[in-house]
């Protein structure tokens, strides 16, 4: 029993810090699951519906230094790369919609964006804790996650194949 634990501890400490809670970064290589919210429009927006495009999942907060980096890095690139099917969502589950859309104003490229009560997507992605970004192909499959503070090489290396 004893040599058993030690064996588990050695193989957590040892596994990618993708899988790790709140580690960097990894490939999943899963069907994403789909999802609907409420974009800042007042449209309904869903996962099925962006099928076709790459899509970043960004499950932030509008309180989190860290997560509006991310997200100033994300708008960026999504108008940089809108004409190549880049899209960017931006969800979180501690705001409410005054909040947020003071939140996104602060921006100079919008994107899409929504609340997200409780958590309940972010909790479907294992995206907790926030932030938390999670890469989409057009084919609907997870690609890539990254927790943390993206950097523009981090978040180029996830692109890449998926443009």
């Amino acid at each position: 029993m004893k040599r058993a634990l030690v064996l588990l501890a050695l193989v957590s400490l040892t596994a990618p810090p993708s899988a790790q809670a709140g580690g960097g970064t990894g490939a999943v290589r899963r069907s994403a699951p789909n999802f609907t919210f409420t974009d800042l429009g007042g449209e309904r927006v869903s996962l099925a519906e962006l099928r076709g495009e790459v899509v970043i999942v960004q499950f932030g907060d509008v309180g989190c230094a860290v997560c509006r980096d991310n997200d100033r890095l994300l708008r960026h690139y999504q108008l940089e790369y809108a004409t190549h099917g880049l899209v960017v969502v931006s969800l979180h589950g501690r705001a409410t919609l005054d909040e947020l859309r003071r939140y996104d104003a602060g921006f100079t490229f919008s994107t899409l964006a929504g609340l997200d009560p409780g958590q309940a997507i972010a909790r479907r992605y294992h995206a907790l804790p926030i932030p938390t970004t999670v890469f989409i192909g057009r084919d609907g499959v997870i690609r890539d996650v990254r927790r943390g503070r993206l950097d523009e090489d981090d978040l180029l290396r996830s692109l890449q194949g998926l443009l």
